[in-house]
């Protein structure tokens, strides 16, 4: 499987967590969570993200709070900009609160938001810019210089970036995502921590802006857990050995792929580098246009899953998650290899 964008799942360090959470009694950190969220897990992601406890709000998940962002700022008929590829979900959650889409191009190979074609896609009824960083599906990172445009953009038109930053903890640092007031930004423990099962996501923007989203969202996400919210807490507040999880898991990752791609990349079957963070890979395969069919001989000849390029908005292309073991992705990339040769020698 070449399709999981999420490291593995941290099952030995998260049964500590809890043992230790409840060994000598209840933790603190299990507290009423109704309407406000969990005060300890906003101070821990305050801190991250370098505001008050107060710019923060608890939600399950990133979706969950994206959705509350959005229902914030758009009304239904009003027009929401969504990057192109780009997770489907962000176009999904916007029409749900019925937006209107339209789409501002990231454009290969080096996938960046470019400033003037940002400032020409916003209309007079735009409400909400929303971005991934890192890129999904293409892991390519918005460089610091980017998000300084990006803010004077959306700072000259009255119009907040929700940045989806799930993925952003792969850069080492999330201190400077709130960079403009213009900035609102979705996290969560799901991708870069593997810690999906606490469904522990949140929102965090200027005091301006988190006052909009609670008054368009006075209950606050209903769904939050009281159990899995404080163990969020803790996992924030003694964030290292989960972070030297994720590190190890792709420093044995990462360079399997970088030597699969380089020699695919060499034999002239993809084009496009391994992006320096994260474990997302988007190349475009060389000759092929439908790599929605490509994906499904894929599966159906070689027993393979990757996610065409189709899904993100940009055919040609296909996302390789390499959140897997070392060996799985190297039996995988290989039956990648073959078959895309197979596919060449055929069509010769």
């Amino acid at each position: 499987m070449l399709f999981d964008s999420t490291i593995p799942e941290p099952t030995d360090l998260l049964a500590e967590l809890v043992r230790s959470a409840f060994a000598g009694g209840v933790t603190d950190r299990y507290e009423s969570v109704f309407s406000s969220g969990n005060r300890f897990l906003a101070r821990a992601v305050g801190a991250r993200y370098g505001v008050a406890p107060d710019q923060v709000i608890s939600a399950t998940g990133a979706t969950s709070a994206m959705a509350m962002a959005i229902r914030a700022f758009v009304r239904p008929g009003e027009r929401v900009l969504v990057e192109q590829p780009g997770f489907d979900l962000l176009a999904t959650v916007a029409r749900d609160a019925g937006a209107v889409v339209d789409w501002l191009p990231r454009r290969a190979p080096h996938f960046q938001v470019d400033p003037a074609e940002l400032a020409a896609a916003i209309r007079p009824d735009t409400r909400l810019v929303l971005l991934t960083h890192l890129h999904n599906p293409s892991g390519v990172a918005l460089a610091p210089a980017a998000l300084d445009e990006i803010g004077g953009v959306a700072r000259r038109a009255g119009v907040p970036v929700l940045i989806d930053a799930v993925y952003a903890d792969f850069l080492g640092s999330t201190a400077d995502l709130l960079r403009a007031p213009e900035f609102i930004v979705t996290g969560s423990l799901s991708k870069v921590h593997g810690l999906f099962a606490l469904r522990c996501g949140w929102v965090a923007a200027s005091p301006e802006n988190i006052a909009r989203i609670e008054a368009a969202n006075p209950q606050g996400d209903l769904g939050v857990s009281k159990l899995t919210h404080a163990l969020g807490a803790l996992v924030l507040e003694d964030i290292a050995p989960f972070d030297a999880h994720w590190r190890g898991a792709l420093a044995a990752a990462r360079p399997v792929v970088e030597r699969h791609a380089q020699a695919m990349i060499a034999a002239g079957l993809l084009e496009g580098e391994v992006p320096p963070h994260g474990c997302m890979y988007f190349p475009r395969v060389v000759g092929v246009s439908d790599t929605l069919r490509l994906a499904e001989v894929l599966w159906s000849e070689h027993r393979l899953i990757v996610a065409p390029g189709e899904h993100f908005g940009l055919a040609g292309h296909v996302r390789i998650g390499f959140g897997a073991r070392p060996e799985e992705l190297d039996r995988g990339l290989s039956r990648l290899r073959i078959a895309l040769e197979a596919r060449r020698s055929f069509s010769a």
